[in-house]
């Protein structure tokens, strides 16, 4: 019979997953050092020490290599935002926090060159532009719970759509981040002072 307190070995990941999380790995460290257009099949391949033709095996073109590879390391960085937003505090805590880490946001670190990269490469990319535009263009529906219920609480303004509030907050912070890349001197206290009195009901002094 076999044994019940057996205990189960944990799984290791795929051959194929650890091919391809080194490959972007790789990719990413490649844009990040040298630019866009230094992925090529062979760099990224020899980087990751890996067959040449696992790159387009695991992702059909070095195109998608270098789209990938810089999602893979903006995404948790913009979610992390997010996830700002939607903690239980008072949303003017929220927007105060959100803004204070996108002026802490290290643009000389690999992930804030691979921020300019991809943007600069999206103007001529529609695929990676649908991807960027996607990292914030979905926050509206997560958001808008939080501004609806900050609404009931009389803490913003009540004659504007909790949708509508939740798209422009969306646009802004989207906005604030990609205009504080080319102005670091930008003041992040006044802009979320600036938006927490555009939100707050018509009459109610704000800072």
């Amino acid at each position: 019979m076999p044994k019940t307190n057996a205990q189960t070995k944990p799984s290791r990941p795929a051959s194929g997953d650890v091919t391809r999380a080194r490959l972007l790995s790789a990719a990413a460290s490649l844009i990040a050092e040298r630019g866009w257009s230094a992925v090529t099949t062979r760099a990224g391949a020899e980087r990751a020490g890996v067959n040449q033709a696992l790159v387009h095996y695991h992702f059909g073109s070095i195109d998608n290599l270098r789209r990938e590879a810089v999602m893979a390391r903006l995404t948790p960085a913009i979610e992390g935002l997010l996830e700002e937003l939607l903690e239980d505090r008072p949303l003017t805590e929220s927007i105060h926090r959100v803004m204070r880490l996108i002026d802490e946001f290290d643009l000389g670190a690999e992930t804030g060159v691979l921020m300019a990269e991809a943007l600069l490469q999206a103007v001529r990319d529609p695929v990676l532009t649908e991807a960027m535009g996607g990292l914030t263009g979905s926050w509206s529906g997560p958001l808008e719970p939080r501004l609806e219920l900050a609404q009931e609480r009389g803490v913003i303004r009540g004659d504007i759509a909790a949708e509508r509030l939740a798209r422009l907050l969306a646009a802004f912070l989207d906005g604030y981040l990609v205009q504080r890349m080319a102005d670091p001197d930008l003041d992040a206290t006044a802009a979320a002072d600036t938006l927490i009195a555009l939100l707050s009901p018509p009459g109610e002094e704000r800072p």
